[in-house]
């Protein structure tokens, strides 16, 4: 299924398998005139995913999105990044559910090359608008308007697509171990300025 939201057209992902061993399904999908909202389940069979993938790649500039979560449960992974090609360019914005107050600002160019941050401060119950600039070499971060994180290795190059997902975990690590029950995603706006 397809859908156009804040100027750009987007593809609903799914089903098929999640980063945490849930499954990104359709249903739990839910484009609004003027928001996206995405909804995850978890239980003791699994969890049951949420993802979006813009239809069109995108090449060097500034992207920015608005996003809350709720419930801020243990065992979620909540992100709005960049990604092509078994991560031959990926820009990720992630906060998990077992660091409720952070946000990890990571990109690769490959699947071993990456740099990343971990910017505390950021309570993902609460609205923030993430930024980041991504030119030849450099990707500028910002959280509310403030430059929280400069990267300037393992920079990618190659245009990708701009996906949005929420998926569940169940690790002592990433994410967190699991916690029962439904939590969403809300995404308020989204915004690309080519260089």
């Amino acid at each position: 299924m397809s859908f156009s939201l804040w100027g750009h057209n987007w593809r609903i992902d799914g089903p098929w398998g999640a980063p945490g061993g849930g499954t990104f399904q359709p249903s739990n999908v839910f484009p609004l005139p003027d928001a996206l909202v995405l909804q995850m389940t978890q239980s003791s069979a699994g969890s049951s995913d949420a993802e979006v993938i813009s239809a069109s790649t995108f090449g060097y500039g500034t992207f920015s999105y608005t996003a809350a979560v709720y419930p801020v449960q243990s065992g979620q992974v909540a992100s709005g990044f960049l990604y092509i090609n078994n991560s031959q360019t990926e820009i990720d914005v992630e906060q998990t559910g077992n660091n409720p107050n952070a946000v990890w600002l990571t990109n690769y160019s490959g699947v071993s090359n990456k740099q990343y941050s971990e910017v505390a401060g950021y309570p993902q119950g609460q609205f923030h608008t993430f930024k980041f600039t991504w030119k030849p070499g450099e990707i500028l971060y910002y959280a509310d308007g403030n430059l929280v994180a400069t990267h300037t290795q393992d920079v990618p190059s190659t245009p990708a697509y701009f996906l949005f997902n929420f998926w569940g975990t169940n690790s002592t690590s990433w994410g967190g171990t699991m916690t029962p029950g439904t939590r969403f995603m809300f995404v308020t706006n989204f915004s690309y300025q080519p260089l």
